[in-house]
């Protein structure tokens, strides 16, 4: 039971699988041979991992890292999309803003001090993303990264379904309370909320198998970092170090890094929906009067981001169980170019173009089925992993801060003059970025075969 130590003279057993796209086979009771000090004798030894102790691992580690990462970022994209629906609950009128305020508030995170605010925001939460996913890569095995990856992307629609609720709900009992309006309440409930996530997290966040954190020991025990190792070992991942200027040079001499840096910011990070709400302001009746409530503003979007956090679990789910990116990546970017069609058509039925915002919310889903599939790939290199991650998301946040600017200015809104047609352009040019990826790992893969053979 547990991981045991046999003596090097003991016959061994290897039951191994290199290729992570045959990721399900790792799921039973397996056998490892690595090489490890047992009593001062360096030697070639065995560990075994009986299957429900791993289980029982999998299970506390993803109740306390998940959960936490789950909160954390789910608050992280509350207080980042908050702005969205305070502009439609009372802040364009508070604070006069007439012209793209919004757009700017969202790229650069009285409206001066919500500029230096939000630039706050966004520099501070600029590590969520890369560091957590590099905690995730170092924890989990590659037939496990995409749905665990998944459940932690999944507080994004989460936190702007809460962000919506939270805000219509203030927008009806809070507005005025102590001479405040409902949206400036969002706000500091938010903060708080966040405040002591973060000082949970300190003492949550496992730090890395082979530097675990010692305030999480916990739920973490020493046993529970033995197994981790050990399970590092199978799949031949090499432990997180620091990243040197040699090192961090040496990563972009690698194709996977430019082509990441590529298909992430370009096969999922353009979806109008943050501005399905301008679209539902602009509704009126037959007499003129608006046709949605400053509540109901803040309620609609709700239904998309729910599909959306469903979508998410699904695809990255069957993505691990089948062992398989590219079928996904190719199907999410047929309901993704299908949504944006429909929003550049601009169709006369009200409810056939409403269904287009609806199903753009999966627009989103293909960046962790990227992340996991380069991942998966790079085992043995954890300093490329890391600045993969980071690289990634410092592209997709440089785009995001001018493209909209240029396809959805507030000023135009609803009838942006470019809009969706850009975002169109993008889905269509990530799906042979997908394809080469597919042939590249799979050249990768035969590379590396024919090397140890030899």
């Amino acid at each position: 039971m547990g991981i045991t130590h046999q003596d090097e003279k003991a016959p061994s057993t290897t039951s191994q699988s290199n290729n992570p796209d045959h990721g399900n086979d790792e799921k039973e009771q397996f056998n490892l041979n690595v090489s490890h000090e047992v009593s001062g004798t360096q030697g070639l030894g065995l560990d075994t991992i009986d299957t429900k102790e791993e289980r029982a691992f999998l299970w506390r580690l993803d109740l306390g890292f998940l959960t936490i990462g789950f909160l954390g970022y789910m608050f992280k994209y509350l207080d980042q999309i908050n702005i969205s629906n305070a502009y439609v609950s009372g802040m364009q009128e508070d604070l006069n803003l007439t012209g793209n305020e919004l757009n700017y508030f969202t790229t650069y995170f009285n409206s001066q001090q919500v500029y230096g605010l939000r630039f706050l925001i966004g520099f501070f939460e600029g590590t969520a993303w890369p560091g957590y996913f590099t905690l995730i890569s170092q924890w989990y095995l590659p037939h496990e990264v995409a749905l665990r990856m998944s459940l932690y992307n999944m507080a994004q629609p989460a936190g702007a379904m809460l962000s919506g609720a939270m805000q219509g709900a203030l927008s009806t009992n809070f507005d005025g309370l102590h001479g405040r309006a409902g949206w400036r309440w969002a706000f500091i409930i938010n903060g708080v909320c966040t405040l002591v996530i973060a000082i949970a997290a300190f003492f949550i966040l496992p730090g890395y198998p082979d530097r675990p954190n010692p305030l999480s020991k916990f739920y973490l025990t020493p046993r529970h970092i033995e197994i981790a190792q050990a399970r590092a070992r199978r799949v031949a991942r090499k432990p997180q170090i620091g990243i040197t200027v040699k090192s961090f040079l040496r990563c972009f001499s690698y194709w996977q890094l430019w082509a990441v840096a590529v298909a992430w910011p370009f096969g999922g990070n353009w979806q109008p929906t943050n501005y399905f709400n301008l679209w539902l302001k602009s509704l009126t009746n037959a007499d003129g009067t608006k046709r949605y409530s400053t509540a109901m503003l803040n309620y609609l979007p709700i239904a998309g981001q729910a599909e959306q956090l469903v979508s998410q679990l699904l695809f990255n789910g069957l993505s691990d169980y089948f062992g398989a990116r590219l079928p996904f990546l190719l199907l999410h970017s047929v309901i993704n170019i299908t949504s944006l069609v429909i929003l550049t058509i601009r169709p006369s039925n009200e409810h056939a173009y409403m269904a287009g915002w609806y199903l753009n919310y999966n627009g989103a889903l293909s960046t962790m089925l990227i992340c996991s599939w380069a991942s998966q790939h790079l085992e043995g290199e954890p300093e490329l992993r890391t600045v993969m991650f980071a690289s990634g998301t410092i592209v997709a946040y440089l785009l995001s801060a001018f493209v909209p600017l240029a396809a959805y200015p507030a000023s135009q809104a609803p009838n942006w003059r470019i809009g969706a047609k850009l975002y169109l352009g993008f889905a269509i040019f990530a799906v042979p970025v997908f394809v080469a990826m597919h042939f590249g790992f799979r050249w990768e893969q035969r590379r590396k075969t024919r090397a140890i053979n030899n």
